[in-house]
């Protein structure tokens, strides 16, 4: 349809002046129209997933503390183990699937996260540990150290794993 005729049968359906030259401008433009959020919608999405991911290792570490209460050493680090892998591994699929992060993007999920999770964890375990001192739950506290670096190795191992194979396949 010609430009002339559309405009006149856009009027014809009642369309006002502005309304019909914005429309036509805007279909026959050469630049085609942008908006941030649909020009880059990977940072949208890179973003509400280490949201999702903060939230999510706060989640699991306020749901860790009765297992820090009543675990012996060696179960508890073995059930952080997989909780941190398992999690670990959703978080580095969404984050890989992302398809054009820059790698700066890449960096703030790989030391950002983990930093964030180790402070996270070191916090809720010291919590536990006192309020076990106050009501004496159990006979043995859990050092809050040792319980953070198996976390964040664990959570971190998909995303190293990853980022090697990745290494590997581009050579």
């Amino acid at each position: 349809m010609a430009r002339k005729q559309l405009r006149e049968s856009l009027i014809d359906k009642g369309w006002k002046k502005e309304e019909v030259d914005k429309a036509i401008k805007t279909m026959y433009s050469e630049e085609p129209t942008k908006h941030d959020y649909i020009s880059n919608p990977n940072k949208i999405l890179y973003w509400s997933t280490l949201l999702i991911a903060i939230v999510g290792n706060l989640v699991i570490s306020l749901v860790l503390v009765p297992f820090f209460l009543v675990l012996s050493n060696l179960v508890l680090y073995f059930i952080i183990f997989v909780i941190g892998l398992t999690f670990g591994a959703l978080f580095n699929m969404l984050v890989r699937d992302i398809q054009t992060i820059d790698p700066t993007h890449h960096v703030i999920a790989g030391v950002f996260l983990p930093a964030l999770s180790l402070i996270n964890i070191i916090v809720v375990v010291d919590f536990a540990n006192k309020f076990n001192s106050v009501l004496k739950i159990s006979s043995f506290s859990q050092n809050p150290y040792v319980v953070s670096v198996v976390y964040v190795v664990s959570f971190m191992l998909p995303y190293l794993i990853d980022q090697g194979f990745l290494a590997k396949r581009k050579k």
